[in-house]
């Protein structure tokens, strides 16, 4: 493959993943960022280093590419003329603030230009979906692709350089992509991206969840200091087996691979030191993050459509509503939500549940228990 892909978002997944693969295979990276003092150190330091950390330790030097402004609005319909697909990794809530932007390729593309949404939102394909039409852009001049990112990526203190997991990648929906899939190393496209992105939501990011809710009630800085406290390291356990066990029976999922997987995460990435993963960073925006659909409150939906044990998320969900942080809006609003009509109001109106099932009464208990 040759020529450019074009990345919305010079962020960490930006720079340290979707940059990292397509570099790798010889295409050159074309940023747009709407910061722009960023852009323009990124500009200056002509380069920057992803430092692979855990199962492969390896640093990638990314040179080469271009970086561009909101403002340049003829240069980015130029590059996204004749790049072979692009990618977002903005931010959910910045979607729709992309689409008159992305419009300007369309306008002397020849081909339908297929987008990576790279984002840890529900249903992110659909927003931009959505919101590339109500610019008017045509339905088929364009495919949202549905997306699990697999990597962690952190930023390094007073530099562009990056430290991401070594050994994670990148799956894309198989059967929304429009034409030509193009053959990029560490790109895994998957005709069930449902299913790759429910076991990332309920065991890496749920397990996430675990650490930082529980790590919080403890006092720990970092994720790898709430793993090391043994009650919560068996917290994790439990909560991972019977996401497992939900998995399988939802998705028919491999049980050995999922058994990999969970190991993987425990061994390689909760405890790794490199990424200085903070509980704060985890466990901010917890309304979100308490959606329905979302990494808790969905995982106990799921358990209790196959009548599995909910306790084990009830446990953080419990711990998840004592989390305060002043500098996180979220959490002040969480807090004033339970102030002035109780924890009931959040786990009906952002949970979803129902005062009669098993899990809304597991959560009051654990709430009661860490008040």
């Amino acid at each position: 493959m040759k020529g450019s892909v074009v990345i919305f978002g010079a962020g960490a997944i930006g720079r340290g993943l979707i940059a990292d693969l397509v570099a790798a295979n010889g295409v050159t990276p074309v940023f747009v960022e709407a910061n722009s003092q960023s852009a323009q150190y990124l500009k200056q330091v002509h380069g920057y280093v992803v430092h692979l950390t855990g199962k492969i330790r390896k640093d990638h030097y990314i040179t080469g590419y271009e970086v561009l402004t909101l403002e340049e609005g003829e240069e980015i319909s130029k590059a996204l003329t004749n790049c072979p697909f692009m990618a977002t990794a903005v931010g959910g809530q910045n979607l729709k603030a992309v689409a008159p932007l992305v419009a300007l390729g369309f306008k002397k593309r020849k081909n339908p230009l297929n987008i990576l949404v790279c984002e840890n939102w529900p249903h992110a394909e659909n927003v931009l979906a959505q919101a590339l039409l109500d610019v008017g852009c045509d339905k088929e001049n364009f495919a949202c692709i549905r997306s699990s990112v697999e990597r962690m990526v952190h930023r390094t203190e007073n530099s562009v350089d990056l430290v991401t997991e070594g050994g994670q990648t990148l799956y894309a929906d198989s059967r929304a992509w429009k034409g030509k899939q193009p053959c990029i190393e560490g790109l895994i496209f998957s005709d069930n991206i449902q299913a790759i992105y429910a076991r990332k939501l309920y065991t890496s990011n749920a397990g996430h969840a675990v650490l930082a809710y529980l790590g919080h009630l403890s006092d720990c800085q970092f994720i790898y200091e709430a793993l090391e406290i043994p009650r919560i390291r068996e917290n994790l356990r439990d909560l991972l087996n019977v996401a497992k066990q939900a998995l399988t029976k939802s998705f028919s999922m491999d049980n050995a691979e999922l058994e990999q997987h969970v190991d993987d995460l425990i061994t390689w990435r909760y405890c790794n030191r490199d990424l200085t993963d903070t509980v704060c960073r985890v466990a901010r925006n917890p309304l979100r993050k308490l959606g329905a659909e979302e990494r808790l409150a969905g995982l106990a939906h799921l358990l209790g459509r196959y009548a599995l044990p909910t306790r084990p998320v009830a446990r953080v969900i419990g711990a998840a509503m004592h989390y305060r942080d002043p500098a996180d809006m979220e959490s002040v609003k969480l807090g004033e939500m339970i102030a002035q009509k109780g924890p009931s109001a959040l786990l009906e109106d952002v949970c979803g549940f129902k005062r009669r099932e098993r899990c809304y009464k597991e959560c009051i208990e654990f709430y009661k228990y860490y008040s």
